[in-house]
């Protein structure tokens, strides 16, 4: 039994419950809250101090990234060839600064500073605005379609998927839905993913009203 522990979220698990959903891994979604997380940070339970982990039977893993590369290769998202597994690494890493540029402002506790700043982070010549423009030229030059231009959509695609439009949910203040929708490429993109089978389904008893409804078809449709 595998359990991956994180919180009640998207953020920087949903790839890996999508991936683990996607494979025949027998696995637990446990969700913490943040006096839970600090308990295990106490008691030494996260390798890094940090969620999430994924916890199996040889030990626990940390590292969203370490652990949607192992769960990658148990749900055939991981392609096999050697060229397109490195480039998927490479999309993997590559999109570090999106969620660094938005982790400054979690610290901010006055509304309207925080709300300030998330809004200069997306615009165009902000960190975060920089990441989605370069995402939307990466898919526009992807013959695939897929995010790392692999035949397949692999775990660079779950990643992309979750972690880019699940900001864009109402859920993190100053992050507005118009953003998201300046970029034709991702929403192409989006449409691409939303609507493959394996997806759809795994998201088929969400509503509009779920902090996950970026996740569906249509979801930014007009």
């Amino acid at each position: 039994m595998h359990r991956l522990v994180y919180f009640a979220v998207p953020g920087r698990g949903e790839a890996s419950r999508v991936a683990l959903a996607l494979s025949e891994i027998e696995w637990e979604d446990v969700e913490v809250n943040g006096e839970q997380f600090r308990s295990m940070q106490e008691k030494g339970e996260l390798p890094w101090n940090m969620l999430p982990v994924l916890q199996t039977e040889k030990g626990t893993i940390a590292e969203s990234s370490a652990i949607l590369r192992y769960i990658g290769k148990f749900a055939g998202l991981i392609p096999d060839d050697s060229y397109e597994a490195a480039k998927v690494d490479e999309f993997i890493d590559g999109m570090g600064p999106l969620a660094r540029g938005l982790d400054t402002t979690w610290g901010i506790s006055d509304d309207e500073k925080r709300i300030q700043m998330r809004k200069e982070l997306f615009e165009p010549e902000g960190v975060c605005g920089k990441s989605l423009k370069m995402y939307d030229d990466k898919i526009a030059s992807s013959t695939s379609g897929w995010a790392a231009n692999t035949s397949d959509m692999s775990i660079a695609d779950l990643k992309l998927f979750t972690e880019v439009f699940a900001l864009f949910s109402g859920n993190y203040d100053g992050v507005e839905k118009s953003v998201i929708m300046r970029y034709d490429n991702l929403m192409k993109y989006h449409d691409k993913v939303a609507n493959d089978v394996r997806i759809k389904n795994h998201y088929s008893t969400i509503s509009k009203e779920d902090i996950r409804w970026t996740f569906l078809p249509d979801a930014f449709k007009n």
